[in-house]
């Protein structure tokens, strides 16, 4: 079996996500930035078009561009996470004969 499989480039990185702070969707991670950045701007469309019912909500609902800001950092720690999961050699163990 091929270990070096080949990625289809707009699909999401397998089990990599990141968490909508306001309502904890996960978002998956994509292969290229822009990809990202419409993923995000797609979900924050959702919280934009709640807008109006926020006027009769009592519960304090953040700002698109705070959302935005923490969907943002998290992309960049998920990035570097899989970037250093990426870089680092396997272990190798023989064990000796007795």
């Amino acid at each position: 079996m091929n270990e070096n499989v080949e990625r289809d480039e707009k699909s999401p990185i397998p089990n990599k996500y990141i968490t909508c702070p306001h309502c904890g969707e996960q978002i998956p991670m994509m292969p290229a930035l822009s990809q990202m950045i419409e993923t995000i701007e797609n979900h924050l469309s959702t919280h934009k078009n709640h807008v109006g019912y926020l006027n009769h909500d009592p519960i304090r609902h953040p700002r698109v561009p705070s959302i935005r800001e923490d969907l943002a950092e998290q992309v960049l720690i998920r990035a570097a996470e899989i970037g250093d999961s990426l870089s680092k050699e396997p272990t190798i163990t023989i064990n000796p004969a007795t």
